[in-house]
């Protein structure tokens, strides 16, 4: 039987000398580096303990935590840390760094699914500072994973405990500062795939009879994707034993995988109808398309391009998919030190530094005019004589303008109700003769030219320099300061430029020799100008070195951290409960913190004249400062009497925010936990948290810009009779008809809110937990968790307002759509649905989570253990203020993200023999999820496919085995993904269940399921 622990605990960063009675957690589930019966912490050592502040995290804590050991970590296999913590039930797919293009390059974790700006993330108990500047979220790819002791996640609010952004809860990396010695980590892994998916291949073979150009499809098996990562650490004490220093130097790479080379991301699996799938496309196709007016019609159709050719009411599309990197190049530099020396029991100063570059490249399909130029001359002599007959026939030559968008007569009357007036005349400053402008919105990829590629780089370091120490009579402190500071920069390559496309377009006969050049050659306006000869398909290598054009972006973020705790143990002054044998013990504190964000763009991002970028991104800046006060106590009420133990734990927290554009405001968080143990085999414990998030500095301070934002439009594709008043609403006209998006994107206009506020959120969690004395080494727990967020920061949604204003006739929804001249919300960037964050609605999210542990001796062959994590989502219920209350658990799509099973679970069954080999075998389960449509409330529901609109139950198995040699090297290797199972598909674009933009990538949600098949690794510890 256990003993108790009744030793004071000094914690570090926001330190709290912890006097409480509390079960020791059998060996088993111990940190390694924490006995089952802990000694008390001495001057100079610093216990850093996620939430509860004591040394067992999940046993002995008010609120549900699950810890991941050093080991754990390395019987993963993995490289990365997102895939590590994405692989726990609690945390749902956030951005994965390396395995979705539309991703900064970052990593995140994303806890119950609050979003990764509500998840905090702390390195020995601190903060680590924005990893971003597009995002108040932590990197992950800058805590070396060979390092991490111990992971403490920590689950519910714990913004009385660590400020702001914690309201879904804190991921804290305890790493291994005090390793003496020389230690070298080295890991490589690769992935495995047999292709022999029945879907793609056999819509691949169709492809020319869909007008889909684009690529084959990969067979049998393929290896791909190695990775390698190593670390040198080296540790040692001096000064007799009173100092202490230690170092670590890192490198990963990471190589690209394309969507080529798996054949079920060879294409994107689209819907035909409800039942027939095909594979999907782009209508920037490698030949072009045009919309133009045939004659004689009153609405624009498409056109496909060829040599010399104009077939109309037909279009030829593009397979985009092949050239995407399914996983991204990856290369990773870490170095860092952390240093601490006695002087005496008062004065313990420490410093730690850490340096992270990481640079990663994304890439996609070529770049090109994806209906950026809107008109054509008809002096063009590049269009043969069909294609101009055609395109210049009277139903589609320019009468008029609203803005900067073309009218055509019919386009004409259905703005100004009245009848078009002529054509008009545009003159040619150089020949002084009259010529016309045709409609003409081409959509054709530059295929010459080749993909898209953005290369990412982040730049990061964080230093800290502070004291600690005792004050004697059960009284210390803890005080430092922190300096982060991210550099980023972005170079986007092989991009087109559109006012250069416009310029190349425009072609005419030159008077003087009757060669075809541009017109801005003769007046002077461009005389580097080349055309682009669309018509005949004969592109020139001098048109695509004029289009040619890049983007580039460069900024810091920057985060300064001034903390002072003071910590004491009352129960040395005998301020005690009578029924206590400890006493009370409380943590006093004072932190200042301030965040900024610089970020400069060019000429080219700043004017959107980067074609495939969808919006322009403007330059930003901005700050904050908050001043906090902090206090917290641990009261023991009752221990070793009529009951085991009893005793609560309180916290509160005063924040005052000062922000750059003159905002003030003020927030108060508080926490009430209380442990009940009436027996020591059984404990019940509780907690209720005020938590509060703060809007950060992209929120705040993003400029407002036009930009890719919804996915339908319910007033496109059809005839508008009266009956369509929520369209009719929207400024649309009886008989009017408007051309729907082929690739599903949609405008939004969004950036920052300066008036938002703080969020507030209230968390409660109950608990069991069990450590039956007559079954040693078994402990399970169990906790209901409800979090409830209001005045959430957040957008409404485009899709949400379409809805609402079509479906439910809402004023407010209405209010926030602007069509452009032709009704659409994609063809031009004045046409766009207004959906900026403000503080509206909240989330709701509800469900209990698990933990189990058992080891058992099993004679002379060694001990069996078994560990258990699982997450029940009962509910996650959004308002976002507009529309019909959802529940997305059990869903996904679009509007609800990335899949959120009901249950997900991992379970690990291994062997440590007395030999010294260990081997063990994990189970990761997937509750299936529906498509979003399927649900119930009128919000989400709307028409579906058949195909994996319900995604069944998903199992994957792991196999981990390891060996000591000469107790001075570890040998690990394994396989994750032992069946190379196939991740569940999902369909993309207005035809299909769609996929849920960052999150998803080559037709399923890398984040959340094995997507790449097979992982392989093996890794090496030498310790010297």
């Amino acid at each position: 039987m256990t003993k108790i622990n009744t030793t004071a605990y000094r914690v570090g960063a926001a330190g709290l000398a912890l006097a409480i009675a509390s079960l020791a957690a059998p060996a088993f589930a111990q940190d390694a580096a924490a006995p089952a019966d802990a000694a008390p912490a001495d001057a100079g050592q610093t216990i850093v303990v996620t939430g509860s502040r004591i040394a067992s995290p999940n046993l002995t804590s008010t609120a549900p935590i699950t810890s991941l050991t050093s080991e754990d970590i390395k019987l993963q296999g993995t490289t990365k840390t997102e895939d590590l913590l994405n692989s726990l039930p609690q945390v749902f797919a956030a951005q994965s760094s390396t395995l979705a293009n539309g991703a900064t390059g970052t990593a995140t974790v994303d806890l119950r699914g609050l979003g990764a700006s509500r998840t905090l993330v702390l390195v020995n108990g601190r903060r680590l500072m924005p990893g971003d500047v597009t995002s108040s979220a932590a990197d992950l790819n800058f805590v070396p994973a060979s390092l991490v002791k111990r992971v403490d996640v920590l689950t519910g609010g714990a913004s009385a405990t660590y400020g702001a952004d914690a309201v879904a809860g804190v991921v804290n990396f305890v790493l291994d500062t005090e390793f003496t010695g020389l230690r070298v980590d080295a890991n490589y892994g690769f992935y495995q795939h047999n292709n022999r998916n029945s879907v793609t291949p056999s819509l691949l073979d169709k492809r020319t009879n869909q007008g889909l150009s684009g690529y084959g499809y990969p067979r049998g098996s393929v290896a791909d994707g190695g990775n390698f990562d190593t670390t040198i650490s080296f540790g040692t004490k001096f000064a007799d034993g009173q100092g202490h220093a230690m170092a670590y130097f890192g490198y990963r790479k990471v190589n690209p995988i394309l969507q080529s080379k798996r054949d079920y991301s060879a294409c994107t699996v689209q819907n035909a109808n409800k039942t027939t799938l095909q594979c999907g496309g782009s209508a920037t196709s490698a030949t072009g398309n045009i919309l133009f007016t045939p004659a004689g019609s009153s609405s624009s159709t498409f056109g496909a391009l060829g040599p010399g050719t104009l077939t109309p009411n037909a279009s030829t599309r593009y397979n985009f998919a092949p050239l995407n990197y399914f996983q991204r190049p990856d290369e990773r530099y870490t170095a860092g030190a952390f240093v601490d020396y006695e002087v005496n029991s008062a004065i313990h100063p420490y410093m730690e530094f850490m340096f992270m570059d990481d640079r990663t490249v994304a890439q996609i399909a070529p770049s090109g005019d994806f209906g950026n130029t809107l008109t054509i001359n008809c002096d063009n002599p590049m269009m043969s004589a069909s294609q101009k007959a055609q395109i210049c026939n009277p139903s589609n030559l320019i009468v008029g303008y609203v803005g900067n968008y073309p009218l055509t007569p019919a386009a004409y009357t259905n703005v100004y109700g009245t009848p078009a007036p002529a054509a008009i005349n545009k003159i040619d400053p150089t020949t002084g003769a009259p010529y016309n402008l045709a409609y003409m919105q081409l959509l054709r990829r530059n295929v010459e030219g080749g993909p898209r590629q953005s290369d990412l780089e982040h730049q990061a370091f964080r230093t800290l320099i502070g004291s600690r120490g005792e004050l004697g009579k059960g009284w210390s402190y803890d005080a430092y300061y922190q300096y982060g500071r991210v550099n980023y920069s972005q170079i986007y390559t092989n991009e087109f430029s559109a006012a250069r496309l416009t310029n190349a377009l425009d072609a005419v006969t030159n008077p003087a020799n009757g060669q075809t050049v541009c017109r801005s050659v003769l007046t002077g306006g461009d005389p580097n100008c080349v055309p682009y000869n669309v018509f005949s398909g004969q592109v020139s290598p001098a048109a695509l070195n004029y289009l040619n054009a890049s983007g580039f972006q460069r900024g810091h973020t920057t985060e300064q951290v001034l903390s002072g705790q003071l910590t004491g143990d009352l129960g040395q002054m005998g301020i005690k409960s009578p029924l206590a044998s400890d006493g009370i013990s409380i943590a006093l504190g004072v932190e200042h913190r301030r965040e900024s964000l610089d970020l400069k763009t060019d000429n080219e991002f700043q004017t959107g004249d980067l074609t495939g970028q969808g919006a322009p991104t403007l330059s930003v800046s901005g700050s904050y400062k908050v001043t906090e006060f902090i206090s917290e106590a641990e009261v023991p009420l009752v221990q070793d009497g009529f009951i085991y133990n009893l005793s609560l734990n309180l916290g509160y927290r005063y924040s005052h925010y000062s922000v750059s554009n003159g905002q003030v405001f003020n927030t108060n968080t508080w926490k009430i936990g209380a442990d009940f143990a009436p027996v020591r085999d059984l404990r019940i414990r509780g907690s209720v948290n005020r938590a509060v998030r703060a809007p950060n500095i992209q929120e705040l301070f993003s400029p407002n810009y036009v930009g890719l934002d919804g996915s339908t439009d319910p007033c496109a594709d059809k005839v508008l009779t009266a009956a369509d008043q929520g369209c009719l609403l929207q400024g649309l006209k009886v008989g009017q008809k408007v051309v729907s998006n082929p690739a599903g994107q949609y405008n939004g206009y969004l950036g920052g809110n300066g008036l938002l506020r703080p969020e507030v959120a209230t968390t409660k969690t109950v608990g069991v937990i069990l450590q039956p004395s007559f079954v040693p080494g078994f402990s399970f727990s169990v906790d209901y968790f409800d979090i409830k967020l209001k005045k959430a920061i957040q957008g409404y949604g485009a899709d949400a307002i379409l809805a609402a204003c079509t479906t439910d006739l809402n004023p407010t929804a209405c209010g926030l759509i602007h069509r452009n001249a032709a009704g659409s919300l994609w063809l031009t960037s004045d046409g766009y649905v207004t959906d900026t964050p403000v503080n509206v609605g909240g989330v709701t999210t509800k469900g209990f989570e698990f933990n189990g542990n058992y080891a058992h001796a099993l004679g002379g062959l060694g001990r069996g253990t078994i560990s258990f994590v699982a997450t029940y989502l009962d509910k996650y219920q959004v308002d976002n203020g507009l529309t019909a209350l959802y529940d997305c658990a059990g869903y996904y799509g679009v509007t609800c993200g990335s899949p959120r099973p009901v249950w997900r679970h991992k379970l690990r069954v291994g062997l440590d023999t007395k030999a010294g080999f260990n081997v063990s075998v994990q189970w990761r389960y997937f509750d299936s999820v529906d498509v979003e449509y399927k649900n119930p409330s009128s919000t989400l529901a709307g028409n579906y496919r058949d195909f994996n609109s319900h995604i069944p139950t998903q199992s994957y198995f792991d196999l981990a085995v390891s060996t000591r040699i000469q107790g001075k090297a570890t040998l690990r290797f394994g396989v994750n993904n032992i069946f190379d199972r196939d991740p569940p598909l999902v369909t993309s674009g207005p035809t299909g269940n769609a996929c849920a933009s960052v999150y998803c990538n080559g037709n399923t949600y890398p984040g959340t399921y094995d997507s790449l098949g097979r992982y392989l690794y093996s890794s090496i510890t030498l310790d010297f």
